[in-house]
């Protein structure tokens, strides 16, 4: 488990653009995120083709931020068990 203050990559988009929306999605939420783009040749402007944008949050707010952008469950919130009659009754 991360520590509260403790950089977590939240995930990894597949588009600068996508990076962007994300970003403005979480900072809309209060989460402050850090965009890096992992590109070998990043520095030069080079890296259209060849661009990984990872997005990292805080520890504190990885739930929340997965939530946000629709990588998991929201925060809080457990899947319920499937009691098994409910499946019997389903499969009938």
């Amino acid at each position: 488990m991360p520590r509260d203050d403790e950089s977590v990559l939240l995930a990894v988009a597949s588009s600068e653009v996508e990076a962007q929306i994300w970003r403005d999605a979480l900072e809309q939420e209060g989460i402050r995120p850090f965009i890096r783009n992992r590109a070998p040749l990043a520095y030069l402007g080079s890296d259209a083709f060849f661009a990984t944008y990872e997005v990292f949050v805080l520890g504190r707010d990885l739930k929340r931020a997965q939530w946000i952008i629709g990588e998991g469950a929201e925060p809080g919130l457990e899947p319920e068990p499937v009691e098994q009659e409910q499946e019997a009754t389903a499969r009938d």
